[in-house]
This record gives structure tokens, sequence and C-alpha cells, in this order.
């Protein structure tokens, strides 16, 4: 584990036993992911902001109980997610969740993707992705997909890229992850695609 990761993790240590999400986000999650949400390039953390309860605490939970994050080497970013969050009991979990639901969202700057072609990543968003993501990519919870919106270009895009290389989603238990694997796998034919999907992904966030 690098000097940061070994910093926050003992920092997370000291105020783990506060309640408030709010503590523990501010103390904690917003050395990474930012003081409202809006998530580091530099540190390839996405931006949180907004993301509905229940996905971050599904998210939270497979990080702790071992469905994310378990390989340093290809996902450094979800093995730090995981150390941290076998630390959390389902109150803190709770808090946290509340907490980032209730951060404004923060459209990413970056709304182009270098390389995509978004009428190719319409076509393919409208066939494979809009069923469960909805129309205007805001998720929908009665099938465990998350809003696309607010989520930066390249963080959508090397979250498709671990689904269909197997990185994310073939854990045991991972049924809501098995699903994109399923599509990631069958349906996206390569990285092209990938780039067309979340080029017009992109298009869809608010001004």
């Amino acid at each position: 584990m690098n000097p940061l990761c070994s910093s926050l993790l003992f920092l997370f240590c000291l105020t783990a036993t506060a309640q408030g999400g709010a503590v523990l986000f501010q103390n904690v999650c917003a050395q990474c992911h930012g003081a409202v949400g809006e998530g580091r390039e530099d540190l390839k953390t996405p931006s949180i902001a907004s993301l509905p309860a229940w996905y971050v605490t599904t998210q939270l939970k497979n990080f702790h109980d071992g469905r994310r994050g378990g390989d340093t080497v290809v996902d450094p970013q979800g093995a730090m997610m995981a150390a941290i969050a076998k630390a959390l009991n389902e109150s803190q979990i709770a808090g946290v969740a509340a907490h980032v639901e209730a951060l404004p969202l923060v459209p990413p700057k970056q709304r182009v993707l270098e390389g995509a072609d978004v009428a190719l990543g319409q076509e393919l968003f409208y066939e494979r992705c809009m069923e469960c993501h909805r129309y205007n990519a805001s998720g929908e919870m009665t099938f465990g997909s998350p809003p696309l919106v607010g989520r930066q270009g390249w963080y959508l895009l090397a979250q498709l890229k671990k689904f269909k290389n197997l990185h994310r989603g073939a854990s045991k238990g991972d049924e809501k992850g098995a699903k994109m694997v399923d599509t990631a796998t069958k349906f996206i034919e390569d990285e092209q695609a990938m780039k067309n999907v979340v080029g017009y992904i992109l298009t869809l966030n608010p001004p």
C-alpha cells in the first residue's frame, strides 16, 4: 500500500467511531473524492456526488465483503476502498451513503471523449444500456443500475474495461455486477465501442 493510502487508512481508523456520515466523509472520503464529492483524476477517484444511497450502500458492502477491490494490481483504488470499507459498520455505511446522496451533482468538466463516435454510441446506449440505466442515464433502483451522469468519462471507460476483462462483477454474489459483465462481454465489441457509448453518456450531463 502506498504512503497516501496508508495515511488515509490511519486517519480513517481514528475517526471511524464517529457515527455521522458527514464527519466520516469530510475526514476520510474527501481526501480522495474531493470536498464536494467531485472526484480527482490524478488519484483515479470518481465523482460520487449525488449517487443514490442504495447504490453507495451496495458498493460499500461489496468492498466490505470482498466482492470488489480484491486485486491490488489491476484495481489499486478498489483495494484502498476495500480496506476502508472493511472497517465500517452498518450504521456508518448508512450515514456516509446518506451524505453522498445529499451532495449536489457535479457534472464532469470534460464533456468530450477523444476519438468517440457519439452517434454510434447513442445507438449502442439505446440498444443495450437504456433499459436499465434509463433514457437519460439517471439510473434505476429496480435494476440496481446507478446514474451514469455526473461520472467522468475516463472513469466510465475504466469500469467498462474492468467488467469486460472480468476484473469487476465476476465475484460470487455480485448479481448486479454480473449483468454488466454479461453486457460488456457480449455486446460491447472493443475499446472503440466503449469510447463511443461513454462519449454519448457524457452528452447527457446537465449544463
